[in-house]
């Protein structure tokens, strides 16, 4: 940190897929000078490498905690250090990630109890980057999240009134955009007593396509639909598919913003 100057901010916003529920030890190891954690919960005064499990300790009680009831943490490998190391390859900006995760969240409970503590995180991170002489270039959120509001059958037309109310508060401490990762299928295919709730996740696949054509807000950088078959239960992935999705993301990203500058 002693020679950085300068940094990109993203804020990693969603549900499991964002949090993660890889393996650690098989995802993508991110150079030590393509970008640092800012934890603002559980280190508030310090940048850390980026490594996976991505978001440990950022766990805050009745907010963003991915907790289980036995006091494990869910974390356990995500996209985010793949995003990171594809995005610093690409623009040679260093970019500094904050967590704000939590699996099993819909677009309403986001609205109603955890959209304060992600941007009071993402307003930490900007203060501490100010206090430590270290200006900030861009800033923006990356969104995964979608598949409770398809459990919960939420019309596309709701999910995407959800989701424009969030973005306008990230608005509140700086975010420019929100790139969106869109969620992938039910997986019906070994899951196939459920099959029919693939038809509810396709509602909100399409509402994110919607809303990213629409709304020049939103970018569509990344999808999980493609890789049902590194499905490893109902929702979520090995980590060669968030590996696979975290280097998508980094590299549309750079190049949403033209490469490198």
């Amino acid at each position: 940190m002693d020679n950085l100057n300068m940094a990109d901010l993203a804020l990693f916003a969603g549900q499991s897929n964002m949090s993660g529920r890889g393996d650690a030890r098989e995802a993508v190891a991110c150079d030590i000078g393509a970008g640092f954690e800012y934890k603002s919960v559980s280190k508030p005064d310090a940048l850390v490498p980026v490594k996976e499990p991505f978001g440990l300790g950022e766990d805050r009680k009745g907010a963003l905690d991915d907790i289980r009831a036995d006091g494990t943490n869910k974390r356990s490998g995500s996209m985010v250090s793949a995003v990171v190391s594809e995005y610093y390859s690409r623009t040679k900006r260093k970019l500094v990630a904050v967590s704000a995760s939590k699996g099993g969240t819909n677009t309403e409970e986001w609205k109603e109890t955890l959209i304060g503590d992600a941007v009071r995180r993402l307003c930490d991170a900007k203060k501490f980057l100010a206090d430590n002489n270290i200006k900030i270039g861009r800033i923006f959120v990356v969104w995964c999240q979608g598949e409770s509001d398809g459990d919960a059958q939420r019309t596309a037309h709701d999910y995407i009134r959800n989701t424009e109310g969030l973005f306008h508060e990230f608005m509140k401490c700086g975010a420019e955009k929100i790139f969106v990762v869109q969620i992938g299928h039910y997986n019906y295919i070994n899951y196939p007593e459920n099959a029919e709730r693939d038809g509810f996740y396709a509602v909100i696949r399409a509402a994110q396509e919607r809303l990213c054509e629409e709304n020049d807000d939103y970018i569509l950088v990344g999808s999980f639909e493609p890789y049902i078959a590194e499905m490893k239960d109902q929702y979520h992935y090995r980590q060669s598919a968030y590996n696979a999705v975290g280097k998508t993301v980094g590299e549309n990203i750079a190049k949403y913003y033209g490469g490198e500058l």
